[in-house]
């Protein structure tokens, strides 16, 4: 018959608890990853912002009297249609800034009395949240970039002042 001494249940119970103990650390939900990623696309889409924000002072001139300039460069263009054009991409751009803006109101970042899995869980649905910002960030500022092209205006020309952006 086998017998099993003091020290040799102790020995098996701490090689069990120590088990337990490895294993259960080695299974801790890490969030901070997931934070990194969300804080790393929130930097992004500033920087868009920024761009975009550039666009809509290139626009709000182009509004304001740089149509007529570009009307003496090029006659077949419509200014009603351009006007109309130009009114819808700085939309999608303020749209976008909003939707970033409100975004930024709702971020938390106080996880007291939050599990590691709870916070973990809010960063991957942020994570979903900011990177549809970037999307929208994305197209706003392509098609935009895509309109000054048909116009004859260079989009890097944005870091210039309001008035020199209608130079071609």
């Amino acid at each position: 018959m086998f017998t099993i001494s003091k020290k040799g249940t102790v020995m098996a119970l701490l090689a069990i608890c120590g088990f337990i103990f490895i294993s259960a650390c080695e299974n801790k939900v890490d969030y901070k990853e997931a934070q990194k990623q969300v804080l790393a696309t929130h930097d992004k889409v500033m920087t868009d912002g920024g761009k975009g924000e550039d666009k809509e002072m290139q626009f709000n001139a182009l509004l304001k009297s740089g149509l007529k300039k570009i009307k003496t460069s090029q006659p077949a263009l419509d200014t009603a249609a351009a006007r109309v054009q130009i009114i819808s991409l700085n939309k999608k751009l303020s749209d976008a800034d909003d939707q970033m803006e409100s975004w930024m109101h709702a971020y938390n970042n106080d996880f007291k009395g939050k599990t590691d899995q709870e916070t973990l869980d809010y960063f991957n649905d942020q994570k979903t949240k900011v990177a549809k910002l970037d999307s929208l960030y994305q197209s706003a500022l392509k098609l935009s970039d895509e309109y000054l092209k048909q116009l004859d205006i260079k989009p890097a020309a944005a870091a210039m002042a309001p008035d020199d952006k209608m130079k071609m």
